[in-house]
């Protein structure tokens, strides 16, 4: 099973390289049916039904890769026997919580646990529950504050980050990733294409 994961992961970390924007949906709505016409590297579910959601995933004969936020979805738990239902129906997670990405991990899905730097204290504790959890990567939320995590705290760039929430336009965008992130998740559907 690691090495299909490790497999999966570099084809995602490859697809970020072509296309580092990550469509960030809030559920079963037009933005996820919009996201799903896209040639994105992954979307990122943050919000409504998990069996609405995975319907309208299953009716895509292509589709992106699909990761969950399931500390924030609805109709699956994030424990061992939600996780392996989510296992073969979406690439991977996403969740704050160090428990559930390692539940996650022996279930086959990439993970990413997501870090809110709301301030050094949090930042210094996310650091601490990423290196116990070992995620396959790391999202930093907002995106605005990835450039002054990745030159304080050098340790969050041993892994694959990507920088999510608050993007206003292609200049932050760009600014993310000159500063070492892999990519950026986003709401703000003009940014979809062309990031």
């Amino acid at each position: 099973m690691g090495k299909t994961v490790d497999h999966r992961a570099e084809l995602f970390l490859r697809a970020l390289g072509r296309d580092p924007v990550i469509p960030a949906v809030r559920g079963p709505d037009s933005a996820l049916e919009a996201a799903l016409a896209g040639e994105h590297p992954a979307i990122f579910v943050l919000g409504g039904d998990i069996f609405k959601v995975l319907g309208r995933v299953r009716s895509q004969p292509r589709r992106p890769r699909i990761y969950v936020n399931v500390d924030l979805v609805g109709g699956i738990a994030s424990d061992a026997s939600g996780l392996r239902f989510l296992s073969g129906r979406v690439e991977g997670i996403i969740s704050t919580h160090r428990h559930v990405i390692e539940l996650a991990k022996s279930s086959g899905l990439i993970t990413i646990q997501r870090l809110f730097a709301i301030d050094s204290g949090a930042v210094e504790r996310g650091l601490k529950l990423i290196r116990r959890a070992e995620p396959r990567f790391v999202e930093i939320l907002p995106a605005l504050a990835y450039c002054e995590i990745a030159e304080r705290y050098s340790e969050v760039l041993g892994l694959p980050v990507l920088a999510g929430g608050l993007l206003k336009g292609r200049e932050d965008i760009s600014n993310i990733l000159r500063a070492g992130a892999v990519g950026v998740s986003t709401s703000h559907r003009g940014l979809w294409n062309g990031g």
